[in-house]
C-alpha cells in the first residue's frame, strides 16, 4: 500500500493553520475560519483567504463562525470554507490520497465529534484520518478559551484537564467595550480592535506602578501608545490601523492653498464630497494595553467567577500523581494566540514560583509564535506520538465499523485515573 501524504489541519475557533508534514520547514498556511462580508459591498462573502486578498474595506466587517463557544455548531458554514481551504485555489489537497491530522476541542461533544467522522470520511473521502487534542502541549490560550491538558507520553490525562471561559475573543470584545466608552466607538470594527489589541496589549508584571504611569498627565510614553486608526478609504494601505511611534511626528498640516485651489475646495464642500485633507482619527492606549490582558490572570475583573490562569495550573498539576507533579512544574508550554502578549511568560512564571512546592523547579516557555507552534510541532509528534499513531482510522475501517470504530480508535488519547496507576506502577497489586 503505497504511503499517503499526511496533512496537519489545526482548526481552531478564529483562525485554520495547514501544514504538510512532508514538508516541516515551510511556514504554515493560515486562513480565517469565517465568512466576513464588508459593510460597503455586502453582496460579496469573503471566503477565508478571500478576506485578506480581495477586501478592501474593513470598516464594520460582519463575520459568520462556525464555532461558538469553542464548539463547532454551524457546520454548513464550515464546509464552505474547509471546501475553500481544501479546494485547488489554497491547499489543493487529494482527499484520498491524503492522511489528515485534525485537532478538536478537550473533551468535545460526542455528536460533534460523530459529524467530524462524517465530514471528513463521507463528504471529503480522505483516506485515513486521526483527531488529536487542540492541545498537545500544557496551556492553549486560544479564541474561545484557555485550556490547561497535562499530557503523558502524548496521551491526555483526563482528571488533569481544567477550562478557563476567557479566550481571545472575549478579551477583543473587552477592549472594544473600554474603547467604545472613553473614546471612539469601536463595537462594530472588531478586525481593527482586533489588530489593536495585538499590537499594543502587554501582559504587565507591575500593575500598581503601571497604573499610575498610565494615569498621569505626562502620558508617559512608556505606557501611552497612539495607535492610528484606519481612513476606511477604499484602495488605502492602512486598512486595520496601525501604532505610531513615540519618537515619531504627526503629520504636517497641509499648506495654505492657493485661491484657485480653495475654490476648488469650497465647490467640492458644496457638492458635499468634503475637504481634500482628512484628518488622523487617533486611538490614545493607556491603562487599556495591560488591563487587557489582565483578565487571563484575574478574571474577577470583569465578575467572572472563575480563577486566573496560574490558580488554574497550580490546581491542574496537584490533581496528578505525586510521582508525575515535579514533571510537569519543570515542563510548561504555552500556546495559542494570547501568549504572543509581551511579559506573558515572565509574569506567568512569578506567579507560578510562589503556587509552586519549594522542591519542584517551575519552567515556562513559549515559542516565537504561540499561533502556530501547535501546527509546527505535529510532524515531530506524529513521528514520536505512539497514541497518535495508534488513532488513524481509515476510510475501510470507518465503513466497517462506522462511528463506533472511530470511538475506539480516539479512546487511547485519554488516559484514565486507573490507566495512569497502572502506568505508575501503583494498580495490579
Amino acid at each position: 500500500m503505497a504511503t499517503l501524504n499526511t496533512l496537519v489541519l489545526d482548526n481552531g475557533a478564529h483562525s485554520i493553520k495547514a501544514l504538510w508534514t512532508a514538508q516541516p520547514d515551510h511556514p504554515p498556511a493560515v486562513f480565517r475560519n469565517a465568512i466576513s462580508r464588508a459593510k460597503a459591498d455586502r453582496r460579496r462573502n469573503y471566503i477565508a483567504d478571500e478576506l485578506e486578498k480581495d477586501c478592501q474595506d474593513y470598516g464594520g466587517l460582519v463575520f459568520k463562525i462556525p464555532f461558538e463557544r469553542g464548539i463547532l455548531t454551524n457546520w454548513d458554514a464550515q464546509k464552505t470554507i474547509w471546501d475553500r481551504v481544501l479546494g485547488p485555489k489554497c491547499l489543493n489537497v487529494d482527499a484520498p490520497s491524503t492522511r489528515l491530522l485534525l485537532t478538536e476541542p478537550i473533551f468535545n461533544l460526542p455528536n460533534v465529534q460523530d459529524q467530524y467522522d462524517q465530514m471528513v470520511l463521507e463528504e471529503y473521502d480522505f483516506g485515513s484520518y486521526a483527531k488529536c487534542p487542540e492541545c498537545t502541549l500544557v496551556i492553549d490560550t486560544g479564541f474561545s478559551f484557555t485550556h490547561v491538558v497535562p499530557l503523558l507520553h502524548g496521551a491526555i490525562l483526563s482528571s488533569g484537564v481544567r477550562r478557563i471561559d476567557v479566550g481571545g475573543k472575549l478579551l477583543t470584545n473587552h477592549l472594544k467595550e473600554l474603547v467604545s466608552f472613553r473614546q471612539w466607538y469601536m463595537m462594530d470594527q472588531t478586525s481593527v480592535m482586533e489588530k489593536a489589541k495585538e499590537d499594543c496589549c502587554f501582559v504587565t508584571e507591575e500593575w500598581k506602578s503601571d497604573w499610575e504611569r498610565a494615569s498621569s498627565a505626562s502620558n508617559d510614553t512608556s505606557i501611552v501608545r497612539t495607535y492610528v486608526l484606519p481612513d476606511f478609504v477604499p484602495g488605502s494601505k492602512n486598512k486595520l490601523g496601525y501604532v505610531r511611534h513615540h519618537d515619531a511626528r504627526p503629520p504636517s498640516p497641509p499648506l495654505p492653498a492657493s485661491t484657485d485651489q480653495q475654490q476648488q475646495q469650497q465647490q467640492g464642500d458644496a457638492k458635499g464630497k468634503g475637504p481634500a485633507v482628512e484628518e488622523e482619527q487617533l486611538l490614545q492606549m493607556s491603562n487599556e494595553r495591560f488591563a487587557v490582558p489582565e483578565v487571563l490572570f484575574n478574571p474577577s475583573t470583569i465578575d467572572l467567577n472563575q480563577a486566573g490562569l496560574p490558580e488554574t495550573i497550580a490546581h491542574s498539576i496537584a490533581s496528578l500523581p505525586t510521582e508525575v507533579q515535579g514533571l510537569f512544574w519543570a515542563n510548561i508550554s504555552c500556546i495559542g494566540g494570547n501568549a504572543a502578549f509581551p511579559g506573558f511568560v515572565g509574569r506567568l512564571t512569578t506567579e507560578l514560583r510562589a503556587l509552586a512546592p519549594t522542591e519542584y523547579a517551575v519552567h515556562v516557555s513559549a515559542s516565537p509564535s504561540p499561533t502556530l507552534s501547535a501546527v509546527q510541532a505535529a510532524p515531530a509528534a506524529l513521528e514520536q506520538s505512539a497514541p497518535i499513531q495508534a488513532a488513524f482510522l481509515t476510510r475501510a475501517e470507518y465503513q466497517e465499523g462506522g462511528l463506533n470504530a472511530s470511538r475506539r480508535k480516539h479512546a487511547g488519547m485519554y488516559w484514565s485515573p486507573g490507566r495512569v496507576a497502572q502506568e505508575l506502577g501503583e494498580g495490579g497489586t
